[in-house]
């Protein structure tokens, strides 16, 4: 147990050094260096609305912050382990009651504590920056989406939807629909709970594409769905209130056509109002999405067409909350930094970590690849096995989820967390065994 402490003790205290030295050498020039980018990017900014130049600028600014900690996680640590190691300072430092590892785990909380610093600065810059280019910065929700759903005929009857299925298509007479079950959801207060609707038209006339089609969303508090309540639609929906000719009346909205790509949460999605009285106490409530014309028919996923957007706190907290994300890919690389340097000099510890970070980024390609394209069986296993072994850096996507209005919440960053640490640990105790093995 003393060993333990006193371990910890002397990775703390290399910790400290590791910000100091970075800070001695003027590291923290990279995010002031961002910060004047962002400055002169946000002050230019152009779009062709205001909500696109919002989007913009939200996205601007966190791959900036991305830039800015991944750069520095490839540089900082591997550059002091290089520089201990060439100058024979390791000799001095093993000498003393410091393990190898200690050391390595130092270096490691050093670096991540000056990159959680500099995001800390960053992400305030970034969200006044927006404020001042956009006037405001953006509402952000957290999405409850549903747990179940059901297909409803244009007669009333209930049709279970078959266990594995993602999407469903409502064609034929109109009237018919499909009810989604949401749980979990909060208190509503005077003004109700937001809901969005999303849908994917398809037309019956391969010659005419259809825009806007007529549907009613209707909800309930109880599973039975007794006295069902049409839900009243935002008045700052982008759009529900009509299309072209066709305009809403009574209690129908004019959905436009979005599919699986039109994330953004202010425009892709009809907004309507979910009333407290379509919530039951235990937080359960049934939104059922009706169609009301037979010229097209709706595309329904089970996950994305009916969502219900709980207010997700202010953005700066996001943001923050992000660059925790973009913390855990940084310690990903940081390790792997590390163990390159135990074995290389600081060029090919550059190049080898940008090569990780850069085949993180495209494992999507090689997924369609293999799903589109029909490589030589070669090709194919060295793919495959590239898609298991490698971290993929675009899993959690914060910039693309930051710039839909969507929340991070503290799951993701801890989910973030489990997934980059388990390869960070990895990868420290693999340096760990070749510093170990390294005559000094």
């Amino acid at each position: 147990m003393n060993a333990l402490i006193g371990g910890l003790r002397a990775a703390a205290a290399l910790a400290g050094v590791t910000v100091r030295e970075a800070a001695r050498q003027h590291l923290w020039i990279v995010f002031a260096g961002v910060a004047l980018v962002l400055c002169v990017a946000l002050g230019n900014l152009s779009a062709v609305d205001p909500s696109a130049r919002l989007k913009l600028a939200v996205v601007v600014v966190t791959t900036g912050l991305g830039f800015a900690v991944t750069l520095l996680a490839m540089l900082v640590g591997p550059s002091q382990l290089r520089r201990d190691l060439d100058a024979r300072v390791g000799m001095m430092l093993f000498s003393k009651p410091l393990t190898r590892l200690a050391y390595l785990g130092g270096r490691w909380f050093g670096v991540i504590a000056g990159l959680a610093m500099g995001s800390l600065a960053l992400a305030a810059i970034g969200s006044a920056l927006i404020a001042w280019r956009v006037a405001g910065l953006p509402e952000m929700h957290r999405i409850e989406r549903a747990s179940s759903w059901q297909e409803i005929s244009s007669l009333g009857e209930v049709i279970a939807v078959k266990e594995g299925r993602k999407h469903v298509v409502l064609g034929g007479a109109p009237g018919n629909a499909v009810r989604f079950h949401l749980e979990r959801l909060p208190h509503a207060g005077p003004e109700g709970l937001e809901v969005l609707v999303r849908v994917d038209l398809r037309s019956f006339d391969p010659n005419e594409a259809v825009e806007y089609a007529g549907a009613e969303i209707v909800a309930s508090a109880s599973a039975a769905f007794t006295a069902p309540t049409v839900l009243a639609l935002d008045p700052a929906s982008p759009y529900g209130h009509g299309g072209g000719d066709m305009v809403g009346d009574g209690g129908s909205v004019q959905l436009r056509s979005r599919d699986e790509s039109h994330q953004d949460l202010s425009q892709d999605y009809c907004r309507l109002r979910l009333p407290g009285a379509c919530i039951s106490p235990s937080g359960d409530s049934w939104i059922q999405v009706v169609r009301l014309e037979g010229r097209a028919g709706f595309s329904i996923d089970q996950t994305g067409t009916v969502l219900a957007a709980v207010p997700g706190g202010n953005f700066l907290v996001n943001l923050v909350r992000g660059s925790c994300v973009l913390l855990a890919q940084a310690g990903l690389l940081t390790a792997f930094a590390l163990l390159i340097a135990c074995v290389s000099n600081l060029g090919v510890t550059l190049l080898g970590s940008m090569t990780l970070f850069f085949a993180g980024n495209a494992l999507d390609s090689l997924r369609d690849t293999l799903t589109y394209d029909d490589p030589k069986a070669p090709v194919r296993r060295i793919m495959g096995l590239a898609l298991h072994i490698l971290p993929d850096f675009d899993r959690f996507g914060v910039a693309a989820q930051l710039a839909a209005g969507q929340s991070i919440g503290w799951d993701m960053v801890a989910a973030a967390w489990v997934y980059y640490g388990a390869f960070a640990v990895l990868f420290l105790m693999i340096a760990w065994f070749t510093l170990a093995r390294r005559e000094l």
